[in-house]
């Protein structure tokens, strides 16, 4: 099909111009039909399960197969969109199940319940459970707050748990503090932006290399995030702890990957995560915090190594 061949980034090129002053409601049209065209290119179902009172919504494909299933979940502020990219590029037999967070994206939120990391791991937990998968368990890869979540997965529900990837990973102590983290101790913390100018310095330092996305797409995307500004705000508080005396009771083949100009999550951070008995660790050079993004088919390719025992 003549779609499956278009890059995205031609796509939006050629909507943005018919941009209007009604920019935020375009922009908005604009990037969830691109993301429709690539959850399209995965190969990925949407569909949603009740799960702890709150409805999730999820993308998968292939849960028949024998083989583990991989659970791809995402960061803070982010979606289960984020790793399309990355799922176009693995194998198109292999069973993916990709989520919307509670809290998140499409699924729902509940302004008194708990968003810990170790609350949402029982809570993938359960949804796996629900999705039932020809095979229990499960490779989980997940990116920023959702590597925590991942290692939470991992300790909580050793029995589920085949593999796991950590990307960028939030959870650990950092031997050397980021960009944001500096920014957080004086007391400014760019994931809180109130303007569309001051999300945009915050997007600037979340990657190296970002995909293209028109401007008044990304002046969408600020809204959205502006607007959930107290939603993410309630989360955050509930985020911070570290798991380092707990990374020695994780006995699972492990990966870290992290990109080595990370300003969210220092790369320091990898030798701590290496405590995990057996890991095995790859920095990209030139790459921010979002690896799955910024070098999709890169990352697929090296998980797939990973996944096949094939990396030293």
């Amino acid at each position: 099909m003549i779609l499956k061949s278009l890059r995205l980034s031609s796509l939006l090129f050629g909507l943005m111009a018919f941009a209007n002053p009604a920019q935020a409601a375009i922009g908005d049209w604009v990037q969830e039909t691109a993301l429709g065209l690539e959850q399209h290119m995965a190969s990925l179902e949407r569909s949603s399960y009740r799960v702890d009172n709150h409805d999730i919504v999820v993308f998968s494909r292939h849960i028949d197969s024998p083989a583990p299933c991989i659970v791809m979940i995402h960061g803070f502020t982010a979606r289960a969109a984020h790793w399309f990219r990355m799922a176009k590029s693995l194998p198109k037999d292999r069973c993916i199940i990709a989520m919307d967070l509670p809290g998140f994206g499409q699924s729902s939120f509940l302004p008194t319940a708990a968003y810990d990391p170790a609350t949402q791991a029982d809570r993938v937990s359960d949804l796996i459970k629900a999705m039932a998968p020809k095979n229990p368990q499960v490779d989980l890869i997940g990116n920023s707050m959702g590597g925590e979540i991942s290692a939470q997965f991992a300790l909580r529900h050793p029995e589920q748990t085949h593999s796991l990837a950590l990307m960028n990973a939030a959870g650990v102590s950092s031997p050397t503090l980021s960009t944001l983290r500096k920014q957080i101790a004086a007391g400014k913390n760019g994931f809180f932006a109130t303007t569309v100018d001051g999300w945009k310095r915050f997007y600037d330092i979340t990657m190296i290399e970002p995909p293209f996305v028109p401007g008044f797409v990304l002046d969408a995307v600020a809204a959205e995030a502006i607007a959930r500004v107290p939603r993410h705000e309630y989360i955050f508080k509930q985020l911070g702890g570290v798991m380092d005396t707990e990374l020695g009771n994780i006995h699972t083949p492990t990966l870290i990957i992290w990109g080595d100009q990370d300003q969210l999550l220092d790369v320091s951070m990898v030798s701590v995560w290496q405590r995990i008995a057996g890991s095995k660790a790859y920095v990209y050079k030139d790459i921010g915090h979002m690896p799955q993004l910024e070098r999709p088919k890169q990352s697929a390719a090296l998980y797939q190594r990973f996944l096949a025992g094939e990396l030293n």
